[in-house]
């Protein structure tokens, strides 16, 4: 069995591109915060911050016995903005990870409704890298990096499988959003 991971900030589009992906390579996908929800992997609730606490080694374990419900020939998707901090036993065969200008992921994290602060942390979060960064520290030369700021979600979909399929690789550290950031804050910051 082969895994490929598709990570990336909220608002990316990794929850819709990796359905989309899954469904078109007829491969199965595991929603690591579904996974979390069901299985009840997490140890709270940052109030303030709005989300779950998790615990990332339960985590890995039920990541790991979820794989072993698949055939050895199958691909199979990860997808979830914790999903690059495992290697599932070395199963990974590619890291996805999915980026958006600060200025676009602002509006789409606003549809959301959510608090300033949690739209701010993961704006600050995606202009510094983070995780890029961290997929290259635990993965290596696998990681892709996508720019799906100006693209519909069946375009990024169909890069995903190119690069699945070798056709394409898009090297990390060619994106880099802080000045966008820094740009829109100063921005905000007169209004």
């Amino acid at each position: 069995m082969v895994a490929v991971i598709i990570t990336g900030s909220p608002g990316t589009g990794k929850t819709t591109v990796s359905k989309i992906v899954a469904k078109n390579l007829e491969s199965p996908l595991i929603n690591i915060n579904d996974l979390i929800t069901e299985k009840h992997i997490y140890n709270g609730y940052d109030e303030e911050k709005g989300y779950k606490v998790v615990d990332l080694c339960s985590l890995s374990k039920e990541i790991k016995l979820a794989l072993d419900y698949f055939n050895k020939e199958q691909l199979v998707v990860i997808e979830g903005h914790l999903a690059h901090y495992f290697d599932v036993g070395g199963l990974v065969e590619t890291v996805i990870v999915l980026r958006s200008r600060p200025d676009i992921l602002r509006k789409r994290l606003n549809r959301r409704k959510w608090s300033d602060s949690k739209v701010q942390e993961n704006l600050e979060a995606e202009a510094l890298d983070i995780c890029t960064f961290e997929a290259v520290e635990i993965h290596g030369e696998k990681v892709n990096e996508l720019d799906t700021s100006d693209l519909g979600v069946e375009d990024v979909a169909e890069l995903v499988i190119e690069i699945l399929d070798g056709k394409k690789h898009f090297s990390p550290g060619k994106l880099n959003f802080l000045e966008n950031y820094l740009d829109e804050n100063l921005d905000l910051k007169k209004i």
